[in-house]
């Protein structure tokens, strides 16, 4: 049986010493246990120059066999290398039956303090990751995911100008981090260089694939652009994606599906397409829990006015309420 594979990606390796450790054991390996039912046969992802792997994105079917034997590879590979990350899923009608995220291991100081930063930022401790960022990046400069977490670090301590330095550290290394580029654009949007920031969000969309969380978050701040620009018909297109996306409630994306229906609906009011913008509006308001800070009565101030303008009853009660 054939599943779907997405797999992409870059391992970079600290030396020509270590580079050259690699490739012996991907040719043993691949000889003794794989018997070359991998996926890059031809193991055109060795980048010899560089000391790296690189994995452009690749999407293709094959077997279960061929999965397992792939991933196992690259996690094998992972022990060699002192940065970067290579993600890989496995497919079925559109259904995630299996995905890896594989990084770097063992105890070499440089991955060691990056993963010691990641387990920190995660218990919320801000100050702490960015000293374990700080000296994983001393240990190995072509670290891209560490310069894109210490931004991280610095936009939540409100070091703006360090973040977008460590953000664009961060794509000369490596343009396919979705993450820096989405980290980018939020700096820009905040800064009102929304026609800047569209670039860096279209980047983020492109380096990601649907499967992503950041994805939709790119989406999601793609239309905030075009809304701000009031170019109302291109936020529509990306707002109605977004409406029609199911998230899982672990996804980020999950309690922002409230905001998402209530600027669909104001986008389509703006539009004049009534009858859809009320319905959008009403699905915003039948969902209980959510990360938007809209206050309650715009809510029903709009449903209000739209309720009006499709000529339905109980618009005078809702834009009462909302005065309230």
């Amino acid at each position: 049986m054939f599943y779907k594979i997405i797999i992409q990606g870059k391992l970079y390796f600290a030396n020509k010493a270590s580079y050259d450790k690699l490739v012996k054991m991907i040719n043993n390996r691949n000889d003794v246990y794989y018997k070359n039912l991998i996926i890059h046969k031809e193991l055109e992802f060795l980048d010899d120059e560089n000391f790296m792997i690189h994995i452009p994105r690749h999407v293709g079917n094959y077997t279960d066999k061929v999965w397992k034997n792939t991933v196992s590879l690259f996690e094998n590979c992972a022990q060699f290398a002192i940065s970067g990350r290579i993600f890989a899923w496995k497919i079925e009608n559109g259904l995630i039956l299996d995905e890896a995220v594989i990084e770097p291991t063992g105890d070499r100081s440089a991955v060691m303090y990056y993963q010691k930063g990641l387990k920190q930022i995660a218990h919320g401790n801000d100050s702490e990751a960015f000293k374990s960022f700080n000296l994983s990046l001393e240990k190995c400069q072509r670290n891209p995911l560490a310069y894109e977490r210490r931004a991280v670090v610095n936009m939540m301590q409100k070091n703006y100008i360090e973040a977008m330095e460590d953000f664009q550290k961060c794509i000369r290394i490596d343009e396919t981090i979705a993450e820096a580029h989405y980290g980018i654009a939020k700096l820009l949007m905040y800064e009102r260089e929304y026609d800047e920031a569209l670039i860096y969000v279209e980047n983020c969309i492109k380096h990601s694939i649907a499967l992503q969380s950041i994805h939709w978050q790119a989406r999601r701040a793609k239309a905030e652009i075009h809304i701000n620009n009031r170019e109302f018909d291109k936020a529509a297109f990306e707002l109605k994606l977004l409406a029609l996306r199911k998230f899982s409630e672990n996804n980020p994306n999950y309690l922002w599906k409230r905001a998402d229906f209530f600027n669909y609906g104001y986008v389509l009011l703006e539009l004049e397409d009534y009858e859809n913008a009320l319905t959008a509006f009403e699905k915003s308001l039948k969902i209980p829990q959510g990360k938007d800070d809209i206050p309650e009565n715009k809510k029903l101030y709009y449903l209000g006015v739209t309720k009006k303008k499709c000529g339905k009853h109980g618009f005078i009660s809702d834009i009462k309420k909302a005065s309230e």
